[in-house]
């Protein structure tokens, strides 16, 4: 008799076997209608065994018509991802391969590809390109290149190598809008072997792509980190540029970390991956450092090009003068630049108008009623909590003393805006945030704009990664001190990478780039090393204080988080998980409030583990086995967390 393991569609923590009938014929992958307790559900054959059973087992009902099968590949994938992240069966298959329909496809010839454009490479870039693919089995290399060192030649060069051995590249890049770019350059080489794949799409092109990715008619994959779960087969190399940035981590459960897939991927394909920075992480390029992986340098820009030069402007000196946001020597700048014709980019940390709402006459701030954090003021009339997602209409009378007091203060992108355009009225803006670029569309066509015709683009983090565009010349950085100063151990770390990053959009053409940093904290070695582009100076002050408090990548953390809509349970349930960790040998930090204490109305503790990075499977282990939470506390675990807020 034949037996299957089914991945049901619950939120159960197991699979269930089930007997197959005679009349119905399955295989790994299929989807099948199965009867679960009272009701009918859909599930996932994960496995296939001949023989008998020792217990009674329900028939599966028939094959589940409406959804394709699932490669063998990717359900090694499900299997991989529930087990080392601890979350159901069904959440893996979720996150994994989501809600894909069966859709057929009409066949498509392979297209002819080009290598007359290819580019004379540095002897760097050869060296790099020769280690990745001399290798033809698993092998994890870290290309450390500087901003505009032709880090993408080589990801174009290797992917070209794995294509002539009819291998397919998965390119992943933090954030969706860079997708465009990267697609452009790509298509123009690989032609149409390329697609991209992201939430921003629309539901029947993402259909679409998966179905071409599926039926093997695409041999590169673009897109942010969802794409490591690709159906591609055959793979060849997992590209994972600006590996440093935040994003691949995903925030949601299960909290997987993208690396951590891509190794697992490449492991099983005999695959390259490659992360690539002008910026690691601290703990890949110990990782590098130690040997662990393989280090590739691209210490030379393009065509021999300078770096641009990085100016710190102390804003203390320049309040204490003349109390505006954009220091004197930034306008300045921004004129000279206007006045050669020449681009200018202005980093500005902070959304809406004002971060900051208080009453002058009680002093209180006026905080989301969700989770505490001030509002922020937008100039749409409205006040934003930008944490919990919601918006009420701007107000001056103050909820506490009820007195029309109500003040905005601090610096956000759109009070920055309007100074620019008050100051420089006939320049072009264009403004890049989330507030203006809510789809992919939108985010596209301004960064096409800013290209074509724009003059100055102010924006958030996501103008400073990546971005390729010569005419560039000026960055301006405004407001730094809020990432300097996030009670986070990464904090400096992160600071160095946004403000060498951002610095690297300047002169990447003919002319010399000039970046001016306005900050409070001029003499942090954070901002001292940025202003020198100096990573391995920045990597050996800041290694000792990880040394000296045990943080990656001298250990791994483990972070929990409890979350309650009644902060007495939360609390309770606290102090009994502290108890339990504590009689299994599990050292941690807390319980206490999260530093962020309530979001969404739910009130927030945690807990953090850390670990030599030898007993980090066995705290694993151990959390396994953590007692179920009452149904009123939510418990996430979050293995390698990238914030601990």
């Amino acid at each position: 008799m034949q037996f299957c393991e089914v991945l049901v569609f619950r939120g159960v923590p197991t699979l269930y076997t089930y007997s197959v009938p005679d009349t119905i014929s399955v295989v790994q992958g299929d989807h099948v209608d199965i009867p679960f307790g009272r009701s009918h559900c859909v599930g996932l054959v994960m496995g296939i065994s001949d023989g008998e059973s020792d217990r009674p087992c329900k028939p599966i009902f028939s094959l589940h018509e409406k959804k394709t099968a699932v490669h063998p590949e990717l359900l090694s994938v499900i299997s991989w991802l529930y087990k080392f992240y601890r979350c159901t069966p069904h959440q893996a298959y979720q996150t994994v391969v989501g809600n894909k329909k069966k859709r057929l496809l009409p066949p498509e010839a392979p297209p002819v590809v080009s290598t007359d454009s290819d580019p004379l490479l540095t002897e760097e870039q050869q060296a790099a390109v020769d280690a990745i693919i001399s290798d033809h089995g698993f092998s994890e290399w870290l290309l450390y290149g500087i901003t505009s060192s032709g880090k993408t030649e080589v990801y174009i060069q290797v992917a070209k190598a794995m294509l002539a051995r009819k291998k397919t590249v998965l390119m992943l890049l933090p954030e969706i809008a860079l997708t465009p770019q990267f697609m452009h350059v790509f298509t123009e080489r690989f032609g149409s072997t390329c697609v991209i794949l992201h939430s921003g799409l629309t539901p029947k092109y993402r259909e679409i792509a998966w179905g071409r990715i599926e039926s093997g008619q695409v041999q590169i994959v673009i897109g942010p980190r969802s794409v490591v779960f690709a159906p591609v087969q055959n793979l060849g190399l997992i590209v994972i540029d600006e590996e440093h940035e935040s994003t691949y981590k995903q925030e949601n459960h299960p909290r997987y970390d993208t690396a951590e897939v891509a190794r697992f991927r490449c492991e099983e394909s005999r695959a390259s991956l490659v992360y690539g920075s002008a910026t690691p992480s601290i703990e890949r390029y110990y990782s590098a450092i130690q040997n662990r992986i393989g280090l590739l340098c691209l210490s030379d820009r393009i065509f021999n090009r300078p770096l641009p030069k990085i100016e710190i402007v102390d804003m203390t000196t320049q309040m204490a003068q003349n109390p505006t946001p954009i220091s004197s020597v930034l306008h300045d700048a921004i004129s000279e630049t206007l006045a050669l014709g020449e681009k200018i980019l202005i980093l500005v940390n902070r959304r809406g108008y004002a971060p900051y709402i208080s009453c002058q006459k009680c002093g209180k701030l006026y905080a989301c009623p969700q989770c505490q954090l001030s509002f922020t003021y937008h100039h749409d009339m409205s006040f934003r909590c930008h944490r919990c997602d919601i918006k009420v209409p701007v107000t001056h009378t103050c909820p506490s003393c009820q007195k029309p007091h109500l003040s905005f203060g601090g610096t956000g992108i759109q009070k920055i805006e309007m100074e620019l355009v008050k100051r420089f009225p006939e320049a072009k803006i264009d403004r890049l945030d989330r507030d203006t670029a809510k789809t992919s569309k939108t985010l596209e066509k301004i960064l096409k704009d800013f290209k074509s015709d724009g003059q100055i683009l102010i924006g958030t983090q996501m103008i400073a990664k990546g971005h390729h565009i010569e005419s560039v010349t000026l960055v301006g950085v405004i407001g730094i001190d809020t990432t300097l100063n996030m009670p986070d151990f990464r904090s400096p770390e992160r600071t160095f990478q946004l403000l060498t990053q951002v610095a690297g959009r300047a002169g990447r053409g003919d002319k010399l780039g000039r970046v001016f940093i306005q900050t409070f904290q001029p003499d942090h070695y954070a901002i001292q090393h940025a202003k020198t582009h100096d990573y391995k100076s920045f990597y050996t002050e800041e290694l000792p204080n990880r040394d000296a408090f045990l943080y990656p990548p001298y250990s791994r953390l483990t972070h929990i988080i409890l979350s309650s809509l009644t902060e007495k349970d939360v609390k309770i349930h606290a102090t009994y998980l502290a108890k339990w960790l504590k009689s299994v040998a599990v050292v941690a930090l807390g319980p206490t409030p999260a530093p962020i204490e309530k979001i969404k109305n739910h009130y927030r503790w945690h807990f953090l583990i850390k670990s030599l990075p030898e007993h980090h499977e066995e705290v694993k282990e151990k959390l396994a086995q953590l007692p179920l939470a009452p149904k009123s506390v939510r418990v996430i675990i979050d293995y390698d967390p990238k914030s601990i807020f």
